[in-house]
């Protein structure tokens, strides 16, 4: 009786709903940080990151959107998940960096980019699949140096605080993401790693690459309030407000 249970239960059924529980415990620190009256609206933002990305793993766990491709099953929603999670931690992060609305928004729809050549390259055959992988990698490779270059100087000026959260995360996104077209190259490109294979290393790095982005973002949020708060107690007053203060 009991070696009819991994017979009844899928490799990859496991490994989603691991995910799903996974995804799961970055919601309470993005609840908490809605709570904050300092900035609460930009923090808002973040509950996308772990949310989404849960109840993509749910559907991915009930075998919704599962499609085969060159010989792998492969969830669609994995995908539908970074096109709408990737750019907020990309644009997040250049936020906090101090970046302009324009910049931000211009960092997200690179990686929109990477991830919709992304996917045009799991669904081509070769060797157009190569090409589209090529241009999802130059979309990576922009988001890089944008990352290090631009969105990194302009962190320099922000306050300590500040700065130290946007160098975090930029590490964090910057150097984690190296990874997935690796594993890309070595799963649906080469076909080396299987499917079971492919879903045990993405799942992994999608709850690493997520849950400890926001709860990097709720540690520094305090401290973050604090400096800013007694930036603005510290600012010199300005000509209505000397008026207003002489005698």
């Amino acid at each position: 009786r009991h070696g009819l249970l991994p017979s009844m239960i899928e490799t990859t059924t496991l490994i989603y709903a691991a995910g799903f529980l996974g995804m799961l415990f970055g919601i309470p620190p993005c609840l908490r940080l809605l709570g904050r009256e300092d900035e609460g609206r930009h923090y808002g933002v973040l509950l996308v990151i772990p949310g989404f990305a849960a109840l993509m793993y749910l559907l991915m766990t009930l075998g919704i959107g599962e499609m085969a491709f060159q010989g792998y099953d492969v969830p669609i929603t994995r995908y539908i998940d970074w096109l709408v999670t990737t750019p907020v931690l990309v644009g997040y992060a250049a936020y906090v960096a101090g970046m302009g609305r324009g910049a931000v928004w211009g960092l997200a729809g690179a990686d929109a980019l990477m991830i919709l050549f992304g996917t045009a390259a799991l669904a081509l055959s070769p060797p157009t699949q190569w090409m589209a992988f090529a241009l999802s990698a130059f979309c990576h490779l922009a988001l890089l140096v944008a990352l290090y270059g631009p969105v990194r100087q302009a962190a320099l000026d922000r306050l300590p605080a500040r700065r130290r959260l946007a160098r975090l995360l930029i590490n964090h996104v910057g150097l984690l993401w190296i990874a997935y077209p690796i594993v890309w190259v070595f799963g649906p490109g080469l076909q080396v790693v299987s499917s079971v294979g492919i879903a045990v290393m993405i799942t992994y790095m999608d709850v690493v690459a997520k849950v400890p982005y926001v709860y990097f973002v709720y540690r520094a949020s305090e401290t973050m309030a604090e400096e800013a708060a007694s930036e603005t107690a510290t600012a010199p007053a300005g000509p209505e407000e000397a008026v207003a203060l002489s005698p």
